[in-house]
């Protein structure tokens, strides 16, 4: 049953869970970031001062030691708890996403708000063997995070052409129901 209610007459068309490649995204990225802050707050300073040897050689050591464990363990714990999260819904009246790490947030789209949907293969997202799903709406929102902005991002999605065109169609059904231009 998902964490949300269904609308009068709404129904599930489909449920997507994103691919267990978005771990690798999701961990690739938080590395580079820890990676980047330990390098410019710890590493830069460790190594140089180990190489000219100290009275604190060993401490060092396992400071430098602790750093690279931070490194590799706090991504890959990040990364496990927000694949979990991760999870996608496509009913005949809205699209629904749930995101988060620790917590969650759910947003819903309504079909008949859909404008666009932008599929995306970033240098990163080609790196982990993902694409994803941007959906742009009539109001113009914008995701934080997404540089294709849009309202909704659906990462790792296993066909995206697929799920595109689905989504459209249902946008077209929706839109003819409602009597709305498209």
């Amino acid at each position: 049953m998902p964490e949300f209610n269904l609308l009068d007459g709404e129904q599930i068309i489909e449920k997507i869970t994103p691919s267990i490649l978005l771990r690798k995204y999701f961990f690739v990225s938080r590395f580079l970031t820890f990676f980047m802050i330990f390098l410019c707050g710890g590493y830069v300073y460790l190594i140089p001062i180990i190489i000219m040897g100290t009275e604190y050689n060993l401490l060092l050591i396992i400071i430098l030691f602790i750093l690279i464990i931070l490194d590799i363990y706090v991504p890959f714990a990040l990364a496990n708890a927000a694949y979990f999260k991760y999870c996608y819904w496509i009913t005949n009246k809205r699209v629904i996403t749930k995101r988060g790490v620790i917590g969650y947030q759910i947003t819903s789209i309504p079909l008949e708000r859909i404008s666009d949907i932008i599929i995306s293969r970033s240098f990163l997202e080609t790196l982990c063997g993902i694409s994803s799903l941007h959906i742009q709406s009539l109001a113009g929102q914008i995701t934080p995070g997404s540089p294709l902005g849009g309202e909704g991002r659906l990462l790792a999605i296993p066909n995206p052409e697929v799920t595109q065109n689905k989504i459209l169609e249902l946008v077209k059904e929706k839109r003819r129901e409602e009597r709305l231009s498209f």
